[in-house]
């Protein structure tokens, strides 16, 4: 009974909450995880958008990387809740996709940044061109192993899209260019560093062969410097090319860890989030592009100092 009566208030709270919220332009973006450095600087430009147009925004996430569940979760208590708009990256676009259509069907605006889901009815993507990204990452190998090597590659969950098209241009810009590059491996960390940083010790150490990673996220690089040389054996000649450009990576650039990153503009895609959510909800609208690129920054020695001093 006493369990049956909490329930009750519980479900009185949430409602007399969404009550509450009606009056106030409430707009909520939903990042693949809570626990990456990356998704900071998505969370600050979206403050910065929120405080500009002074709408309430909120930055809702699964705890544990890559949980498809948890963010299925999130998005149908966003609709029991009616926010006025949602922003996801999702985790795996087959698994959100229900439900974004189903808050489309509500009447609650949807649309993707950082990761698409393009089969479902969202209104807009707004992150990388991911392919074109993962074909600058294969011509800066190149450019640092010459015409042949073997590589292997580092990746979060093997349903997020935006991944996917990183690794598929990277293997089609190698293809292109009819070089000798081997594939030895893809391993799969679901978004966590010290699964990453132990995969990659391990696959290193097995794998003497091994010449260059490519890396489509940042998991592994925003470890300390000791850590992520620990994950390369103590290797200090093998290639990284990897993604994003947090403070933690620079520094491993500048150590000559890592020769190239390919940074992502987490910031905008926050902002514009928030702004192209704006012009849909309060201005009405419509949107004008399908797909909003963010860009991105090649990252390496010669112009490291530019972005250490942001």
């Amino acid at each position: 009974m006493r369990r049956k009566f909490l329930l009750i208030l519980l479900l009185l709270l949430s409602a007399f909450t969404g009550c509450q919220r009606e009056d106030k332009i409430t707009f909520v973006l939903v990042p693949k995880s809570i626990s990456n450095p990356y998704w900071f600087h998505v969370e600050n430009g979206m403050k910065a958008a929120a405080k500009e147009l002074n709408v309430e925004c909120q930055f809702l996430g699964p705890v544990q990387a890559a949980d498809v569940s948890a963010q299925v979760d999130i998005l149908e208590s966003l609709i029991a809740r009616r926010v006025h708009g949602i922003a996801i990256s999702p985790n795996d676009p087959d698994g959100v996709t229900p439900s974004i259509n189903r808050a489309i069907k509500s009447g609650i605006p949807v649309i993707t940044f950082d990761s698409d889901a393009p089969k479902s009815d969202r209104l807009c993507y707004i992150g990388t061109d991911n392919y074109l990204a993962g074909q600058l990452a294969a011509q800066e190998l190149i450019k640092h192993e010459g015409k042949q090597g073997e590589y292997a590659i580092m990746t979060g969950g093997l349903g997020a899209l935006n991944l996917n098209e990183r690794i598929r241009g990277f293997r089609d810009e190698l293809l292109k260019q009819d070089l000798s590059f081997r594939e030895i491996n893809i391993l799969a960390c679901d978004d966590d560093t010290d699964k990453a940083l132990m995969q990659m010790e391990d696959f290193t150490r097995s794998n003497p062969e091994l010449d260059a990673w490519f890396i489509t996220g940042c998991w592994p690089t925003v470890a300390p410097q000791g850590a992520f040389l620990n994950a390369l054996n103590q290797r200090n000649d093998l290639t990284v090319i990897g993604f994003d450009i947090v403070q933690e990576q620079l520094l491993l650039i500048k150590d000559g860890l890592v020769q190239t990153l390919i940074g992502q503009r987490p910031y905008e895609m926050g902002y514009k989030s928030v702004s192209t959510l704006y012009d849909i909800v309060v201005k009405n609208q419509p949107v004008e592009k399908m797909i909003i690129d963010t860009g991105v920054d090649i990252v390496d020695s010669s112009n490291l100092d530019r972005f250490l001093k942001k």
